[in-house]
């Protein structure tokens, strides 16, 4: 295996002063390089059916880091890529994505494209989008074009099409090849419906009225509805002046879920009032013969009330909500009580009636072992699989066979990650 450091004139400091900020710690602390490996050791066998790379993103800050004001979702974004081929594990990769924070960090060149001014990381997922893998985030910056390297190119509006900023987590319909997105971004009154054309093109179908600035990490949707989360997490700059994300829990902001017609037309959209909590990830959401709708949710307890730097508050719960479209409310049904988030499943059944969910274990404030689960949604069952004393699961991507037809017929794709004595929270 070699390794190579790309920049030998990387000079950054960060502060990592655990008693004032967990989210600088451990686990957490952050990479301040970037690596280059080839030729990876390889334990038992990889699929030669695996080809393609395997990629992650998450919140790593460079330069001088105030620890009581930072908080975990605005480090700067770093990419890790495996790539996999005739069973080996060819290389992996970690780069930067070079947002204006680490342009000036790194002291490189700004890469081109709009929306230079936007500040803010770009840490949050990386998808592949009108032929592109970028690099994505909520909240106002718009995404990184990524090569196959992991190189930023370019920042992205998809051809002038996009209007605003983006979001971390766009679901892409299998039967349609659109993809479809809420995006948001603080002080702004409304929430986008925005659907991404399989060649790259956005289109803003809906402003939808929200003037209290909820937070709006994930969107659903099935084969006639868009799932808009209205949560009490919202835009609060007032609360804490000068804090760097100023979303916190709102007692006074009654918690709902839209659906809104995939059209757009907000005559046809009808809230229903949900459970006090959040819910950063929906893992699908399909329509029933009856007609009404199912979505599955991790709901946490709440967000952002007693910790204000990162999301601890709590163990989420993985729940079916059923939104009864003719009497107007929602039924709620626990599926799983371990405390599992980052959900996954069977992408071609995305807007689908499904069985299968994949979870990785919710760390909370200590950092200890955490196995991954597999939840069959239909019969309220969960297979556990543990990695071990001192080993804990990242989300779970379940990668088809080659040629497979059956649900649940693959392989799930997963980092793990060995438990540092600092405890830290996630």
């Amino acid at each position: 295996m070699a390794i190579a450091k790309l920049d030998d004139n990387l000079k950054v400091t960060t502060e990592t002063r655990a008693s004032e900020n967990p989210y600088l710690s451990g686990n957490f602390a952050p990479m301040i390089q970037e690596t280059t490996a080839f030729d990876l050791q390889v334990r038992g066998r990889v699929p030669d059916e695996l080809e393609g790379r395997f990629t992650r993103i998450g919140p790593s800050p460079l330069g001088s880091v105030d620890p009581a004001r930072y908080h975990w979702f605005t480090g700067t974004g770093l990419v890790h890529g495996l790539r996999l081929r005739g069973g080996r594990a060819e290389w992996y990769r970690s780069r930067f994505t070079l947002s204006a924070d680490a342009v000036v960090a790194l002291g490189r060149p700004p890469i081109p494209g709009p929306g230079e001014g936007r500040k803010g990381g770009v840490n949050t997922n990386v998808l592949a989008i009108g032929g592109h893998a970028h690099a994505l985030v909520e909240g106002g910056p718009l995404p990184i074009e990524l090569d196959y390297n992991l190189e930023s190119v370019a920042r992205s509006d998809f051809g002038s099409t996009l209007e605003g900023g983006f979001t971390a987590h766009p679901k892409r319909d299998p039967v349609t090849g659109e993809s479809v997105a809420l995006t948001y971004e603080g002080g702004r009154p409304t929430v986008r419906y925005v659907v991404v054309d399989a060649a790259g093109r956005a289109e803003t179908r809906a402003d939808i009225a929200l003037p209290h600035g909820p937070m709006v990490h994930d969107v659903g949707f099935t084969q006639n509805f868009i799932i808009v989360l209205d949560l009490p997490v919202t835009f609060q700059p007032q609360r804490f002046p000068g804090h760097v994300f100023p979303y916190f829990w709102n007692e006074q902001q009654a918690p709902r879920i839209g659906l809104l017609p995939r059209k757009g037309d907000l005559a046809g959209l009808k809230w229903y009032e949900a459970p006090a909590c959040y819910v950063f990830h929906i893992v699908n959401a399909y329509e029933a013969e009856g007609g009404e709708v199912v979505m599955d949710v991790a709901r946490h307890p709440r967000m952002f009330l007693h910790d204000t730097q990162g999301p601890n508050e709590g163990a989420p719960v993985l729940v079916r909500w059923t939104l009864d479209r003719t009497r107007g409310r929602i039924t709620e049904r626990v599926l799983d009580d371990h405390g599992g988030e980052f959900p996954r499943f069977d992408d071609r059944l995305g807007g689908q009636n499904y069985r299968y969910a994949y979870t990785a274990h919710w760390w909370g404030d200590r950092l200890s072992s955490g196995p991954a689960f597999k939840h069959d949604v239909r019969n309220g069952r969960t297979e556990v699989h543990d990695f071990g004393p001192g080993h804990a699961s990242l989300e779970p991507v379940f990668v088809p066979r080659r040629w497979a037809t059956d649900e649940d017929d693959g392989y799930i794709m997963s980092s793990f990650t060995t438990a540092r004595a600092t405890p830290a929270k996630l």
